[in-house]
């Protein structure tokens, strides 16, 4: 399975996102849940694995 390595801004943990869509083409950063802080925030797009 394909998935995004992501880091959250505020704890700077990285973690899995298990999406396909190209997130690079279109972002520099998201805005989403983070598992660790419990809350949303932005992440940096880190890299892609196949």
């Amino acid at each position: 399975m394909t998935y995004w390595i992501l880091r959250c801004r505020s704890c700077r943990k990285e973690w899995k996102l298990n999406v396909s869509y190209p997130l690079k083409k279109e972002f520099t950063k998201l805005y989403h849940y983070c598992p660790f802080c419990r809350k949303n925030t932005f992440h940096d797009i880190i890299e892609y694995v196949e």
